[in-house]
């Protein structure tokens, strides 16, 4: 019996290997891999099509198939959100499609809560929002793109987030937020979270002064300012009833007082949270914000209006309005202010190019370019950014103040400049001929206005017409005082010629009536002269034209 049983076992356990054998054999790969997601985590189960199953593949495949059925049906039930539940717990790497499906289930979810308005789940609403917001964020983890769907994200965030009871705390993580869109976005940020930008900037400032007043109110900082401002006006002495001492001894009260000052100010940040928190939202970084969004919003506007896309030009426009009323307008800016606060900021320091900015940006829209320190802050942005526009600008303020010289300098950057653009270089040049004009050179006008005409032969009617005028105003230099009834008369023949070029026949008819007269070439014949001749101009004019006859 032993013997019988040994080989009983042994003839088992050799079938149970070489059944184990056959099947391994015939046991097909199911050729599914891992593979990494965007962020470098590992997706399981993941086959040809791209689609990761995970561990439990079966089950996963049933559950997707269920899923996407009825996202397709349009059934946002709650066996639906059960599937999803399942497939984003567990396999949340499966495929974009999930992502796809699960952010139309919950905004289809979001939207039919919220038309119950007043009988609406306000914490079911908050979260189906919050699971909106994630599922962006996810899908850029798991799928690239984060960028782009961080800013699609945006679109959403802040419509969700600004009835929210914790809002205003959260304000600086929201800015954050939208401002490191914009900083990575730069022109083509979506004007939905510029919108968003603009609401939290402005909302953020008046955080700001609600925790100054805080600051303001206390009796100690009150104290320090009356005694300010009682030595501002012993200091001033506008009546001259003060002495020397007396000036001395109160300017030294003051800087005690603002010294004094400075260490509540200090104390105040450490001991009152709101003042710490939001004191770095001051009217300075007011000041760039404001710069910063119109930058972007006048890019975008220049860039529609090129393109004629009639909407664009109006969302932006949208956007320039909230920033001028939300943003610009707390902040208390006029011409005093660019020159007094921002001037003594910019003479103290010369090279702080984003002073000097602020002070040509708002010196032009608060029309006070002719302040003090317009044309330096404006030449300090120029040798930071040397650009075309500014060099004309600049040229413009000094033919205000009439120094020509240097509009003629700048003038000639501004061309260089254009290098990229013969059309402006030619409008610029016919400008620059003008300076020349002014100052009596009338030649180097002249070359300037041909000049033009190589750089863009689209403006020769007008600087033909302009060298035509320089010829006309030339009588009273070359030949007023002439004796030669005809050969004073060249100026007028020689700008009849331009203004045949130009095509301009007023001015031709203005000329013609300045010709000689047939009684005039009669009389000095013995000259040569005979309508239809060659006659030298002479002058500055130079070269020879037809002698014609007044009409």
């Amino acid at each position: 019996m032993n013997r019988l049983a040994t080989f009983l076992l042994g003839f088992l356990l050799i079938a149970n290997f070489a059944q184990a054998q056959e099947e391994g054999a015939a046991a097909p790969d199911n050729g599914l891999t891992e593979q990494k997601a965007a962020d470098g985590s590992v997706k399981k189960g993941c086959d040809a099509r791209g689609y990761c199953w995970g561990e439990s593949v079966e089950e996963t495949k049933s559950k997707y198939t269920f899923f996407s059925d009825n996202m397709k049906a349009k059934n946002y039930s709650q066996e639906t959100i059960d599937a999803f539940n399942y497939l984003y717990t567990n396999t949340p790497y499966i495929h974009k499609n999930l992502y796809i499906y699960g952010l139309k289930l919950y905004k289809a979810l979001l939207s039919a809560e919220s038309k119950k308005k007043d009988a609406a789940d306000k914490d079911l609403i908050v979260k189906y929002e919050d699971m909106v917001l994630k599922l962006y964020d996810e899908r850029g983890q798991y799928f690239g793109q984060a960028e782009k769907w961080e800013s699609t994200k945006g679109k959403y965030l802040y419509r969700y987030v600004k009835d929210r009871p914790d809002f205003d705390e959260r304000l600086p993580e929201y800015y954050t937020f939208y401002r490191g869109i914009a900083d990575r976005d730069g022109v083509k940020t979506d004007d939905s979270n510029m919108s968003a930008y603009v609401a939290i900037v402005a909302k953020l400032h008046i955080s700001y002064k609600k925790a100054v007043q805080g600051f303001n109110k206390d009796p100690k900082t009150k104290a320090q300012k009356t005694v300010i401002l009682t030595a501002n006006s012993v200091i001033e002495n506008k009546d001259g009833k003060y002495t020397d001492a007396q000036i001395k001894e109160y300017s030294a009260k003051k800087a005690a007082a603002e010294k004094e000052i400075e260490n509540l100010s200090t104390a105040f940040e450490t001991n009152d949270a709101n003042f710490k928190k939001y004191k770095s939202y001051n009217e300075d970084w007011l000041m760039d914000e404001y710069d910063f969004v119109s930058d972007i919003a006048g890019k975008n506007i220049e860039i529609a209006e090129a393109a004629k896309k009639a909407n664009d030009v109006k969302s932006w426009n949208r956007i320039q309005t909230m920033a001028d009323k939300y943003i610009m307008g707390m902040l208390d800016i006029d011409c005093d202010f660019i020159n007094n606060k921002l001037g003594a900021k910019f003479k103290a320091d010369p090279t702080d190019i984003a002073t000097a900015k602020k002070i040509v940006g708002y010196s032009i829209r608060k029309k006070c370019m002719d302040g003090p320190y317009f044309i330096q802050a404006a030449e300090v942005v120029f040798t930071a950014e040397p650009t075309p526009a500014y060099a004309n600008l600049i040229s413009g303020q000094y033919i205000k103040k009439n120094d020509t010289d240097k509009a003629i300098e700048w003038k000639e950057k501004a061309i260089e400049l254009y290098s990229e653009d013969p059309t402006k270089q030619a409008e610029t040049s016919i400008d620059l001929a003008k300076l020349y004009n002014k100052k009596g050179l009338k030649s180097q006008a002249r070359s300037q206005a041909y000049k033009a005409i190589e750089f863009d032969s689209e403006i020769s009617k007008e600087a033909y017409t302009f060298i035509g005028d320089l010829y006309m105003g030339s009588y009273k230099q070359c030949f007023e005082s002439s004796e030669d009834n005809v050969q004073e008369r060249g100026c007028y023949l020689a700008a009849y010629d331009m203004y045949k070029k130009a095509g301009n026949s007023s001015k031709m008819a203005s000329a013609q009536k300045q010709f000689p007269s047939k009684s005039d070439i009669f009389t000095l014949a013995a000259k040569g002269y005979g309508e239809g001749k060659s006659i030298k101009v002479g002058c500055w004019i130079g070269g020879s034209t037809t002698l014609r006859v007044r009409p």
